[in-house]
Order: structure tokens, then sequence, then C-alpha cells
């Protein structure tokens, strides 16, 4: 899989990404810039302020504009915030809170295994 990383706010996060980029590599996956079209889009999140937040929905939206058949991850403090507030967003396939990271391949992997199933299923009209 081509897999797109973008990290917002602390180091604390830039250092969980790289992290994360790793197992993917591991896994067998190929990271891609983010401004490239990839079959899974992921972004840290970070939700310190208002306009740390709206970033984060921007950059999620973003992602599902390049590539609507991409899987959208989001991960880090604005899916904690977000999940607290049962708040939903459309264009976040995935969902990973902090203290799921370190499974993060398995999630994706499983979420990604679903998509494909979900479209082949809508591909030949079955509902």
């Amino acid at each position: 899989m081509r897999i797109a990383f973008l990290t917002l706010g602390c180091k604390v996060n830039s250092y969980e990404t790289d992290k994360m980029k790793n197992k993917f590599i591991e896994a067998g996956d190929y990271i891609v810039s983010f401004e490239e079209e990839a079959d899974i889009y992921l972004v840290n999140t970070c939700t310190v302020t208002n306009i740390a937040d709206r970033k984060s929905r921007q950059m999620l939206h973003r992602a599902k504009k390049k590539n609507p058949q991409a899987l959208i991850v989001a991960t880090g403090c604005y899916v904690d915030s977000a999940l607290a507030k049962d708040e939903q967003d459309e264009s976040v396939d995935l969902f990973v809170p902090n203290d799921q990271k370190n499974a993060i391949v398995t999630l994706v992997k499983q979420a990604w295994q679903q998509n494909v199933a979900d479209a082949v299923q809508s591909e030949n009209g079955v509902p």
C-alpha cells in the first residue's frame, strides 16, 4: 500500500509519526508524500488550539478530496477530543486514539481490507 503521512502539532507527534512510518515500512508498505496520490492518508492531528483543531479537520478533508477512494486515518489529540465529544467527521474512515497508536498497522490494515471489500460489493451492486 502507498501511505501518505501528515503531522500537525508538537515534537511528540513528529516522533510518533516517524515510529508509525517505520512500522509500515517493516510491514512492506511504501511511504509517499502527502501531496501524492496514496491508498491511505494518515494525519497525526493536534488540538492544542481552535486553529489547530480546524487545521486538523482541513487536512483530513483535503486528503479525502485528493483520493475519495483512499482510506483516511486520523490519529492524535484531535481524535481523542472528537471521540470524547462524540463528534463525527464524514471524511475520516478510521479514528485511532492515542492509546491505540502502537496497534496502528493492524488497525489500518483491517480497515483497508474492509474498505476494499465494501468497494467490491458496491461495484457488484451489493448493498
